[in-house]
């Protein structure tokens, strides 16, 4: 029999390690968008200037945010924290057609005006701060983490040196992990090779997803299509081109009478102009329980309280601002109304929300959204 002298060893504590007759891979992969952004990864998009990297992404959060799905694909309600660091003003016109609407007021999309250096060894802590934050804040488990653009954000390094990358990247990784996010990078391809990040070729093994951003081939008359191409998707199942439809949303009129618009990127139908159609959605829970819608009200009545703490919201309002737990009803009027119905008399029932007959509200003593607890580096 094998023996050790661990009494008089000096060896280091062992690692963490996973006993591997015990492992069992794991079906339903968490994710924020199904087959685009999966939690605890890190995924880049890349495409040439001004060809819609940003329009998409924006876009992308802004379902997220609400829980909506997104082109087809399934979504679920997540925490969005944008790095603006190259044009933070562009992302929210960008992410403006989508959360204009008074019922997407309380959708947790975040912009910040500042470019982080994903250099500095305490990055992971500063972004972990932040996000931690904002999901205790929107009673909310999930995050998407987007850096744009990822050269901003090198803090001057230089991103054909593999240690740069490699850098980057992991500290992304961590914060990924360590805040149940997707961190999304983007980036730029290069200027000889558009089928590639620009860079040190380090970053693609490092990534758990690669998109590259290419305009459609075909002609579609005054549409700007555009396909994001799945270059890498470690652990989703094989898609084909992703198409969006490059637009533009009217606000307004100038002082001078002229019309002002913002870009607009519009998820198409899966297939529409792809060779093969996304990932099946064969993972998927075929209905919401009767429980998760009703936390999913409890959650959208506790951040409108905090709005208008007496307001009575109608039934149709709380419906327009609910999440993903009433996707599978959502195009179904009576299906959704039914829906919102059954939770809504769930929560009275319990003492958590109050009615006067045509609305509903928070109940005065009903428990409110924790305050975040937050650990500092």
């Amino acid at each position: 029999m094998y023996e050790f002298d661990f009494a008089n060893s000096n060896m280091q504590p062992e690692p963490k390690m996973t006993h591997a007759p015990g492992y069992v891979p794991q079906v339903d992969v968490p994710f924020a968008i199904k087959g685009l952004f999966n939690l605890n990864e890190v995924s880049m998009i890349a495409g040439a200037p001004a060809l819609g990297k940003t329009n998409i992404v924006a876009a992308a959060c802004a379902h997220a945010a609400q829980g909506r799905n997104f082109g087809g694909r399934p979504v679920r309600r997540s925490v969005v924290v944008y790095y603006g660091a190259e044009d933070p003003e562009g992302v929210l016109k960008r992410a403006h057609p989508i959360l204009r609407d008074p019922a997407c007021a309380t959708a947790p999309f975040f912009v910040v005006h500042e470019a982080p250096n994903l250099m500095d060894p305490n990055i992971v802590s500063m972004v972990r701060t932040v996000v931690e934050r904002k999901k205790a804040e929107n009673d909310c488990d999930r995050a998407v983490v987007v850096f744009d653009t990822l050269n901003r954000c090198l803090g001057g390094a230089d991103e054909n040196l593999s240690s740069t990358m490699g850098t980057a990247i992991g500290h992304a990784d961590q914060i990924a992990k360590q805040t149940n996010a997707c961190v999304v990078l983007i980036h730029h391809v290069g200027t000889g090779n558009t089928d590639r990040p620009r860079g040190s070729s380090a970053q693609e093994s490092n990534l758990d997803g690669l998109y590259i951003l290419k305009p459609a081939d075909d002609c579609h008359g005054s549409k700007k299509i555009v396909l994001l191409v799945p270059k890498k998707q470690k652990n989703t199942k094989e898609s084909g081109p992703i198409p969006f439809e490059m637009t533009s949303f009217f606000i307004g009129r100038d002082s001078e009478g002229d019309e002002v618009s913002v870009p607009y990127a519009v998820a198409l139908e899966p297939g529409a102009f792809a060779k093969t159609k996304p990932a099946a959605n064969d993972n998927r829970k075929t209905d919401n329980s009767r429980a998760e819608r009703r936390e999913d009200l409890a959650r959208t009545l506790g951040a409108l309280s905090k709005q208008e703490p007496e307001r009575f919201f109608t039934r149709p309002e709380i419906a327009d601002r609910s999440g993903d737990a009433f996707n599978t009803v959502r195009d179904n009027k009576d299906s959704l109304r039914k829906a919102i119905g059954r939770a809504l008399d769930d929560l009275v029932a319990d003492g958590r929300v109050e009615s006067n007959g045509d609305g509903f509200r928070r109940a005065p003593d009903s428990p409110v959204i924790a305050e975040p607890i937050v650990e500092t580096a």
